[in-house]
C-alpha cells in the first residue's frame, strides 16, 4: 500500500516521524513537509531519522493534492480537520475510488478516521497509528460505534468486490436497526472466519432471494423483487499473451469472452498477468487500465519453470519467439500464487488468455 504523510508545521514532525519508523508495512509512507521546513526542522534530525525519510517538499498544500491523492491509498495529514477537508473535498467521488484519509493533531493525541473507512481501511489505520503514538482512534462509523463488522470491512478484510457500492447505505441500515444480515453464498468454504460471526445468517439456496447479501465470484443475474449487494471474492487471475502492437479493443474483448465462458465477474479478477518483455506492450496496459485490473508481468524464467512444473501443453510458435512453452497459462497461475488453471488457452485473434483460480479465499 502507497501511502503519504503530509505535515505543515515543525511541531508535526515529531509525530510523523515515530508512525515512519514504526511503520508495519515495508514500504514506509512518503513524507512531504513545507519548503521553509528544509532547513529549519531536517538538519535539527538525527542521521538515522533522515535516512529513514522519503521526503518531498511543497511551497502550497493546494499544489500537491492532485498528485498525492492519485497515486497513494492512504493520506495521513497531521493538522487541522478542518484544513483537510476544504482541500480533499474536490477529489471526492465515490467510496470504493477514494483513499483512506486519516487526520492526526500536532500533538498526535487523536487520530481521526475521516474518509473512506471500510472499503479504503481508514478505521483500520487509524488504529494502528494510535497504538504507535499511544493516542485515542476517533472511528464515527455507525457499525463500528455499535460493535458490529459492517460488509464493506468485511470486504477490505478479505479483498472482495462490492456490487454495486450504493447499496452498503441501505444494507448498513439494516445491519444496525435489525442487528443481523441474511446472506446466501455459492462459494464461501464452511471454515471461512466470516461464518463465525453472529450477524451473519446463512441461507440455504432455496431461499437464497430472502438474502440481503450474496457472496460469489460469479455474474449471477440478481432477482427482481429485491437486489442484494454483492459481496465478490477477487480469486481468479488472468494470463494473457499477445502478438506486439494489438491493441486494447481487442484485449477487452478476448478477457470479457473468457470471463463469460467461466460466468465469472469482473470484479472476481486478481489482476492481468504475463511476461516480461510484455510490460511495455500498450494494449495490454491500456485494457488493464480500462478494465480497472492491476498488470504484472513474470520473468521468462519463473514463466518456463511453471510451464515445466505444471506441464502445460507447449506452443512451437512461442517457443520459437520468446523462449518458453506458453506465456498466458503459466502467468495466471503464477498470478494466483500457483492456484488451479480453470479455463486452459484460448486463442484469438493475436491474442491468448487463460484463467487461474486461488486456492484457498482465506
Amino acid at each position: 500500500m502507497k501511502a503519504a504523510l503530509v505535515i505543515l508545521t515543525a511541531q508535526a514532525l515529531k509525530p510523523a516521524l515515530r508512525i515512519i519508523e514504526s511503520w508495519p508495512e515495508e514500504e514506509k509512507p512518503e513524507l512531504w513537509l513545507p519548503e521553509r521546513l528544509l532547513t529549519q526542522s531536517m538538519n535539527s534530525l538525527p542521521v538515522s531519522s533522515r535516512r529513514l525519510c522519503k521526503t518531498k517538499y511543497f511551497k502550497h498544500f493546494r499544489d500537491i493534492m492532485p498528485e498525492v491523492w492519485i497515486k497513494n491509498s492512504l493520506l495521513i495529514f497531521i493538522m487541522a480537520t478542518g484544513i483537510v477537508v476544504r482541500h480533499i473535498a474536490p477529489f471526492l467521488r465515490n467510496k470504493d475510488r477514494d483513499p483512506a484519509v486519516v487526520v492526526l493533531d500536532e500533538k498526535g493525541e487523536f487520530v481521526i478516521s475521516l474518509l473512506s473507512g471500510h472499503l479504503g481501511g481508514a478505521n483500520s489505520w487509524a488504529r494502528v497509528i494510535a497504538q504507535i503514538l499511544e493516542a485515542k482512534p476517533v472511528i464515527t462509523t455507525a457499525t463500528d460505534v455499535e460493535g458490529l463488522i459492517a460488509p464493506d470491512e468485511y470486504a477490505r478484510r478479505f479483498n472482495w468486490g462490492v456490487d454495486p457500492v450504493a447499496g452498503l447505505r441501505q444494507v448498513n441500515r439494516f445491519l444496525l436497526e435489525e442487528g443481523y444480515l441474511q446472506v446466501w453464498t455459492d462459494y464461501l468454504p464452511e471454515d471461512h472466519p466470516l461464518r463465525e460471526d453472529k450477524c451473519y445468517r446463512f441461507l440455504k439456496d432455496e431461499d437464497k432471494e430472502k438474502a440481503h447479501i450474496w457472496i460469489t465470484p460469479y455474474a449471477t443475474p440478481a432477482p427482481k423483487e429485491q437486489k442484494p449487494l454483492l459481496l465478490i471474492p477477487r480469486i481468479y487471475a488472468i494470463g494473457v499473451g499477445c502478438r506486439k502492437g494489438v491493441g486494447k479493443e481487442q484485449i477487452c474483448e478476448a478477457i470479457h469472452q473468457s470471463l463469460q465462458q467461466l460466468g465469472l465477474s469482473l470484479k472476481s479478477i486478481i489482476g492481468i498477468f504475463s511476461i516480461d518483455i510484455k510490460a511495455r506492450e500498450n494494449g495490454i496496459i491500456e485494457a488493464a487500465q480500462t478494465l480497472g485490473l492491476n498488470f504484472k508481468t513474470f520473468s521468462a524464467q519463473q514463466i518456463q519453470e511453471m510451464n515445466e512444473e505444471r506441464k502445460l501443453l507447449p506452443s512451437k510458435y512461442v517457443k520459437e519467439k520468446i523462449g518458453v512453452d506458453g506465456v498466458c497459462e503459466a502467468a495466471s497461475l503464477l498470478g494466483t500464487r500457483k492456484g488451479e488453471l480453470v479455463l486452459p488457452k484460448q486463442i484469438y485473434k493475436g491474442i491468448t488468455v487463460a484463467i487461474s483460480k486461488e486456492k484457498s479465499m482465506l
